[in-house]
């Protein structure tokens, strides 16, 4: 019921449409049958022209006979005769496509019922056209029932394609159901890209679509100029037709209604393909060779030919094409793509912009008199294939260059060109003498691809990029490893020399009573500071922050000569720690800049008439802060 509905409503709206361009005809049709001829003409003739030409505007061809007397009035041969007309004032038709997208976008965004609406749009928009040829039978070729159907194919399709263009963005089940199943048969068929294949179609029609659209744009811009050089023409003609007010009106309103063929006339000429004005006759770039014209204003805007300079006018197409292919080259999906598919969406874009500008053109062609004026407009073959060559070359250089990193190219020279060189033996000596720097796998492969290759002038610059970032990356983690080595080195260090400072030179062991820390009497031993380590005094424990060092005087415990114990000659561990000292003068030089501090924890940490008991000290143990404390020796 819902969809029956939808179909009603579209068939409505859609003799609403027709009525209207039938209306947009009528009116000055009847304002010049009133007010010039004073109702002098049939009724019957007055309808069967306006819906004739609202037919024609729709792809129906007309057909006129004159008679001797007639032919003589409008200054021609006096002699009978026939022709078609089948030029049609697209202007017109635009009206009925405009609505009609309108109307299949609208529908689009119910769903799946919309179909229904697209469906009776056409019937709707039939119906009217077959009343309309019933008026029109005695100017139309062929048979009524053509003639709506033509009517219909046009609002048709216009509403079919907007309806799947918001299907398919908007992602309808039908829609997405149907991608899936083309999908299963690319995958039955063994095509690997099929997944990516949606979303490159995507891109294709999107350049496409911005192709053609741009395309369009440039020969309008090229007809207004062109009318704004040859205005002076255009108004000596208008002038010349010696026309009233209703008269100089409607010949307004039908040139206005001629305009979106002279801009497809504008962009073959822009092409390099040009259009011819009758049999024989030749409009284009390089040349221009016209016979008789009808006396229409608007030809007073065709130019001359610029002989060798009439390429600027492709190469202005070349130049919009490759700004265009420069700025869709930075899109996620044709940055994401590889280059075979960033080329083949390229080409492909190309390829469907230069067939839409072929149909366009055979739209803009037909017959507008009899005898040589039966041929006109442009060659759509012609004109579709120069523009496919010159909007796929432009786009190709365009996406070529957007995707060109010159950054990634300039941090792969380093690694790729010494590499190639070196594969190539012009630099024997250099690859083997170089430092093997962190990343210098990565040279290597590069050099290796080069001579797998056989030519070191052939690099795959794409994959030297790749393997230059890893080179990057393996250098920075090479540079933290080395800052984590140094810092854990400079740990020890200072670890060292501070159980160094724990150590007979800073304290006499004899000075301490054996009772006090609960040990064994001291032995031989005890004054090679191996009693003292870091295993049996954790320096964690005694935290520096804990201590106010401004309650002491420094001075007061620093020595005024390294003290000995026991004996002034020199032990193995004194000799081996001087030895150790001495291979690590770096590590002497920064415990210097830590002794004040180092004395003043060891001074009060080890004051033996302050040694509590064991309980006090338990109790007055400092409380252990978190964060980073220096590491001990075992750590």
């Amino acid at each position: 019921m819902r969809s029956l509905v939808t179909a009603v409503i579209a068939a409505i709206e859609a003799v609403a449409v027709a009525l209207a361009g039938i209306a947009v005809v009528a009116v000055p049709a009847v304002l010049v049958w009133v007010i010039t001829f004073g109702l002098a003409a049939e009724p019957a003739s007055v309808a069967a022209d306006v819906t004739g030409i609202w037919l024609l505007a729709h792809f129906v061809p007309l057909h006129f006979s004159l008679s001797a007397e007639t032919a003589l009035g409008l200054g021609l041969a006096p002699e009978a005769f026939s022709f078609t007309l089948s030029l049609v004032p697209l202007g017109f038709t635009l009206i009925s496509v405009l609505l009609a997208l309108r109307a299949g976008w609208r529908f689009a965004g119910r769903g799946g019922v919309g179909a229904m609406g697209v469906l009776g749009g056409a019937v709707g928009f039939g119906a009217v056209a077959l009343a309309a040829a019933a008026l029109a039978a005695p100017l139309i070729e062929g048979s009524a029932v053509q003639a709506a159907l033509s009517a219909a194919a046009v609002y048709g399709a216009a509403s079919c394609a907007a309806f799947l263009v918001r299907a398919g963005r908007d992602g309808h089940p039908w829609w997405e159901s149907g991608v899936r199943i083309a999908l299963r048969g690319l995958e039955y068929l063994g095509v690997r890209f099929g997944a990516a294949l949606p979303s490159r179609a995507a891109e294709m029609f999107r350049l496409a679509a911005a192709a053609f659209a741009l395309m369009l744009g440039i020969a309008a811009l090229g007809f207004a100029v062109a009318v704004a050089v040859g205005y002076a023409d255009v108004t000596a003609l208008a002038q010349s037709l010696q026309l009233d007010p209703i008269g100089s009106l409607t010949l307004f309103l039908a040139q206005l209604a001629l305009v979106p063929l002279a801009i497809v006339w504008s962009l073959a000429w822009m092409s390099g393909a040009g259009f011819e004005i009758g049999a024989g006759s030749s409009v284009t770039p390089f040349e221009t060779l016209l016979g008789p014209l009808p006396a229409l204003p608007m030809l007073g805007v065709l130019p001359d030919g610029w002989g060798e300079r009439g390429a600027l006018a492709p190469g202005v197409l070349v130049i919009a094409a490759l700004a265009l292919g420069v700025l869709f080259a930075r899109r996620p999906g044709m940055r994401r793509a590889s280059w075979p598919a960033a080329v083949s969406i390229t080409v492909l874009a190309a390829v469907l912009s230069g067939l839409s500008v072929a149909g366009l053109s055979a739209l803009a062609r037909g017959s507008m008199g009899p005898d040589r004026l039966a041929s006109n407009g442009p060659d759509p073959w012609l004109t579709g294939g120069l523009i496919a060559l010159e909007v796929g070359g432009g786009l190709l250089i365009g996406v070529i260059a957007g995707r060109f990193d010159a950054a990634k190219f300039r941090a792969a020279l380093p690694s790729v060109v010494p590499a190639a060189v070196a594969s190539g033996g012009l630099l024997p000596g250099r690859a083997a003498a170089a430092d093997p720097a962190p990343g210098a796998g990565v040279g290597a492969g590069v050099g290796a691809g080069a001579d797998a290759g056989g030519d070191s002038d052939d690099v795959d610059f794409e994959t030297a990029v790749d393997e230059a970032l890893v080179l990057a990356a393996d250098r920075d983690a090479a540079r933290g490893r080395r800052a984590v080595e140094d810092a854990t080195a400079d740990m020890h260090e200072i670890d060292a020399m501070r159980t160094a400072g724990d150590e007979t030179d800073a304290f006499d062991t004899a000075a301490f009573d054996a009772e006090t820390f609960g040990t064994e009497p001291t032995r031989a031993e005890a004054s090679d500071g191996q009693g003292f380590g870091t295993e049996t005094f954790d320096t964690e424990t005694f935290d520096t922050e804990g201590f106010d060092t401004e309650a002491f005087d420094t001075e007061a415990f620093v020595p005024a000569e390294p003290l000995r114990s026991g004996s002034d000659e020199p032990t193995v561990d004194d000799a081996s720690d001087e030895g150790e000292a001495e291979s690590r003068p770096d590590a002497r030089r920064d415990s210097d800049e830590l002794i004040d501090e180092a004395t003043l924890v060891q001074a009060y940490s080890w004051d033996a008439e302050a040694t509590p008991s064991d309980d006090a000290a338990e109790e007055s143990k400092p409380e252990r802060r978190s964060g980073w404390r220096w590491p001990g020796r075992g750590h």
